[in-house]
């Protein structure tokens, strides 16, 4: 009751120091900008408690299990990073997350205890890890589809989007009696052209989808030196694809 008490009085002055922001418009002074500022941070920090945040499952790391690792099963760092997350309809910012891209499945470190949290997966609409952003699709798994319900990160997000699977398959080793495991990257790309996604993995995949402008995609990959080689296949492909999207429609 308290925290909800907090964060309603801190919204309320949330949305009259905004009001006043907006009214005086270019006119708005530092020490106004400066209110604003520490009630936003202010608002924030009483919401890391919020129990809309903090209401999962503990998340167990079961990699710890093996003897050896090679690798980890997450995205990015085993080590938690900074984050946000869209989750039970609240915006929560300045969080430390993780993303177990074996499980599909966001990890949040508790904000006052050593407890990691698996986040419930059908109450997040999307979070961001740095910089990355992902998003929730959900797909019918009774048809035939491509794509399967889960976390995708949005590469290019524009009439053409560009979208990547995050994953990773365990491969288990049996060593002198003890179980070890690698963890093996397992992406995957996905281009939504009118409303359909396809699967594309190397050059020419890419440039059969953007056939119709195919002299112009062909010279831009000249002109740029687009190897497509594995170490920066994707780079190349987010490239290529911000490119197409922004062609003038014919």
């Amino acid at each position: 009751m308290k925290i909800r008490n907090i964060t309603v009085g801190l919204l309320l002055l949330l949305g009259t120091l905004a009001g006043s922001q907006s009214a005086l418009g270019q006119t708005a002074n530092a020490p106004l900008a400066a209110a604003l500022s520490t009630a936003q941070q202010q608002y924030n920090a009483a919401f890391k408690g919020h129990p809309q945040l903090y209401n999962g499952p503990e998340y167990i790391d079961y990699a710890k299990r093996y003897a050896k690792r090679t690798g980890h099963q997450f995205f990015l760092s085993p080590d938690r990073l900074p984050g946000s997350v869209d989750y039970n309809d609240h915006q929560f910012t300045e969080l430390n997350l993780g993303y177990d891209v074996v499980l599909g499945q966001v990890v949040l470190q508790h904000a006052t205890s050593p407890l990691t949290l698996r986040l419930i997966n059908e109450n997040v609409r999307s979070f961001t890890i740095g910089s990355q952003r992902f998003v929730r699709m959900t797909f019918d798994s009774t048809a035939a589809n491509l794509l399967s319900t889960g976390y995708y990160e949005v590469l290019v997000d524009s009439s053409t989007q560009l979208i990547a699977k995050r994953a990773k398959r365990i491969q288990e080793k049996i060593d002198q009696g003890t179980v070890n495991v690698e963890f093996i990257p397992a992406d995957r790309l996905f281009i939504r052209k009118a409303g359909v996604y396809y699967a594309v993995n190397k050059k020419r995949s890419v440039t059969k989808l953007f056939a119709d402008r195919g002299k112009e995609v062909q010279k831009y990959i000249q002109d740029n030196k687009l190897k497509f080689k594995k170490a920066r296949r994707e780079a190349d492909i987010v490239q290529l694809t911000r490119y197409y999207a922004g062609l003038a429609p014919q």
